[in-house]
């Protein structure tokens, strides 16, 4: 696999990157026209209508399909959508709002995957200049037949974001997409290594000359290395790992805790082990709280590393077999003065059996994890939280009702997980083991935790991505409240893992 000419560092077009360096709409409407004529279904007069009224019921485009002029022809009325998106008071969004209907309306045809290239170059920054993106696009298209998968897989950089969603399915849009739409800021070095690859691929450009058009375009990229900056420190990530030691039937359940701590950049990704807790004797559940406070409170290496830290981010993630992911996690105190630990970072709660089995780690969870970081377009971000139909007559409608829904990536219980009737709770741990759903809010006490997301939503993210900070926040803002029973935030993070937590730690036996 080539790390190609621009393998080792994240290169940026010369002037302005990404949407700050965009060319207005009305310079990729001919590229835009082209590709939605490749629509199969766009000759059709009620299919366009179709997209339409969906773009008139989104948020950033409302009743959009009254703006747009009929026309007699399917050519003319495509004209008359692009310059209705182009005269919009806000056409990036409205364009953003056009592909969202036409996966909606034909999610699986050929061009679909064009055109959501064509709206990242305009509305997103990628680190690739916008104009430079549309001539790569219109040259990539020109490719007739297109290079096969085994002839663009081997292109693709090895440890590139998002690598592990590229295989021989994923079409040359898709690829060049997912390579540069990515969280943790923009990028266009995986991009720029995998078409720089397509470049010099001797058997490609001597079936598509035009392939010599693209090693011009990409010699007159000026790559500018950044500016010197200090290095951001990375997040303090804390698991602790409670693993049953007696059969979840029996009543004086006991578990032994383990725990590390680790350090991961800010962006996500990759984590690195700093330290572990030495294992000691288990723990009676109903000692759990006291007893694992005063284990975590004499831990003097994580004491170290909390002061070594200063201001950089924590994170505390409890690992938890099923019959305890219900366990108020929030409530541990390893502090002197009592203080909970939900108040003083975010705490989340996690599922030990996918963390620890390798058959539970699908695609689904990897797709559906990536959802939470996807910024929003068509809608507000707590409008990606589900709210799905939890009674027991009907768990049978939870699978339809998530496959239906492939953005959603976090779903909210209007009861606590450890009330719930066994029948939902087992569809619900099939929701998480199946359907790969990442994230879950619950209330410990009765009630939907509607002033969670409802505090959420006063924030205005892009995205769900914050989803523990903004919980931590409410928990501190809520901590007199008479009322307030607690809020668990389930935050399963696949890229967050040590696969050597399973060889032991020192101590054990």
């Amino acid at each position: 696999m080539s790390g190609g000419a621009y393998g080792d560092w994240s290169p940026q077009a010369a002037g302005e990157r990404g949407h700050r360096a965009a060319p207005p709409i009305e310079a990729a409407e001919g590229l835009l026209a082209e590709i939605l004529f490749d629509f199969q279904g766009i000759s059709r007069r009620e299919f366009r209508q179709g997209v339409l009224e969906t773009m008139g019921r989104s948020p950033s485009s409302r009743l959009f399909h009254l703006d747009v002029k009929e026309a007699d022809t399917a050519r003319e009325h495509v004209r008359e959508i692009l310059r209705s998106i182009r005269c919009a008071r806000d056409p990036r969004a409205v364009l953003g709002s056009l592909g969202e209907a036409l996966r909606a309306h034909d999610p699986y045809d050929g061009a679909l995957p064009w055109l959501e290239l064509v709206v990242l170059a305009l509305t997103a920054d990628t680190g690739l200049a916008a104009d430079v993106l549309l001539r790569v696009i219109g040259l990539l298209r020109a490719l007739t037949p297109p290079p096969g998968p085994h002839q663009l897989l081997v292109h693709v950089p090895r440890n590139a974001p998002g690598r592990h969603r590229i295989d021989e399915r994923t079409t040359l849009p898709e690829i060049l997409g997912r390579l540069l739409d990515r969280f943790g800021g923009p990028d266009a070095g995986p991009a720029l290594s995998f078409l720089d690859g397509l470049a010099r691929d001797r058997e490609l450009t001597l079936r598509h000359p035009q392939l010599h058009q693209l090693a011009a375009l990409l010699g007159s990229v000026t790559p500018a290395r950044p500016a010197p900056r200090e290095e951001a420190p990375g997040r303090l990530i804390v698991q602790i790992r409670l693993e049953p030691e007696t059969p979840e039937h029996i009543e004086a359940s006991r578990y032994h805790l383990r725990a590390s701590c680790y350090r991961q950049p800010l962006s996500g990704g990759p984590i690195e082990r700093l330290n572990d807790l030495v294992a000691a004797d288990s723990l009676a559940l109903e000692d759990l709280v006291a007893e694992g406070s005063a284990r975590l409170a004499g831990w003097q290496a994580l004491f170290t590393e909390l002061a070594r830290s200063r201001r950089s981010p924590v994170r505390i993630e409890f690992l938890l077999p099923r019959s305890l992911l219900g366990h108020s996690a929030e409530l541990w105190s390893p502090t002197p003065d009592g203080h909970r630990i939900g108040l003083l970072h975010p705490v989340v709660v996690r599922y030990l059996d996918r963390y620890v089995n390798p058959w539970l780690q699908t695609e689904a969870w990897y797709e559906r994890w990536e959802q939470l970081f996807a910024d929003t377009l068509d809608c507000e971000a707590a409008d990606r939280i589900g709210w799905p139909p939890l009674h027991p007559e009907r768990v049978a409608d939870l699978p339809g009702w998530l496959d239906g829904r492939p953005t959603v990536a976090c779903l909210c219980l209007d009861t606590p997980y450890d009330e719930l009737d066994p029948r939902v709770r087992a569809a619900v741990l099939d929701a998480v083991e199946l359907d790969g759903v990442p994230a879950m809010l619950w209330r410990r006490a009765p009630g939907a935790p509607t002033d969670v997301v409802e505090a959420l939503r006063r924030d205005r993210p892009r995205s769900l991505a914050h989803l523990p900070e903004a919980v931590h926040r409410h928990r501190k803002v809520t901590r007199a409240a008479p009322a307030q029973d607690g809020v668990t935030l389930f935050w399963d993070d696949p890229n967050c893992m040590d696969p050597d937590q399973d060889a032991g730690f020192p101590g054990m036996v």
